[in-house]
């Protein structure tokens, strides 16, 4: 191998293994962006349930007061139905919970993601780059799949000669 394909390969080599760390970067930044957006997924989730469950209360006190106009004396009933009200607004509430939980949820997923992108592109690169050097030194350090480990010599020297 001359000079020049030697420093040609060892040149690509270096810009391979950065190309696959800036990848593994990228792909972690772009997961920590959809974890950004998952929390305030979550975070919208929650306001959105609290907003509702208030709405829920309003119209539940206005139900209330007309139901106490209609008939003052049934109080049990009014009492259920305060019940079932409250039971109505705890459900948007807790509706809201599970949807942000669920947006949490996949913001951890996602930084995970994101760090296991950059490791593995670490990895790909620290291979690339010890192959590479293997490569520029003269010989490959990992023989290709296609290539025998072992090679069989081209005569057997007991055999050659074998007949006086």
């Amino acid at each position: 191998m001359t000079g020049i394909e030697t420093i040609l390969m060892a040149v690509g080599t270096v810009v391979s293994a950065v190309g696959q760390l800036q990848a593994g970067a990228n792909a972690e930044a772009a997961a920590n962006y959809n974890a950004q957006v998952s929390h305030q997924n979550a975070r919208a989730a929650r306001l959105a349930a609290l907003e509702d469950s208030k709405r829920q209360r309003r119209l539940a006190t206005k139900r209330q007061g007309e139901r106490r106009a209609l008939d003052p004396d049934k109080l049990d009933l009014l009492e259920d139905n305060a019940i079932e009200d409250a039971l109505e607004e705890q459900t948007l509430l807790h509706s809201g919970e599970v949807r942000a939980i669920g947006s949490e949820n996949t913001a951890g997923l996602e930084i995970a993601r994101g760090k296991a992108a950059k490791s593995s592109a670490a990895t790909s690169a620290a291979f690339t780059l010890v192959t590479g050097a293997g490569q520029v030194a003269g010989g490959s350090l990992f023989p290709s799949s296609s290539a025998p480990l072992i090679s069989a010599p081209s005569t057997v020297p007991f055999l050659s000669n074998a007949h006086p």
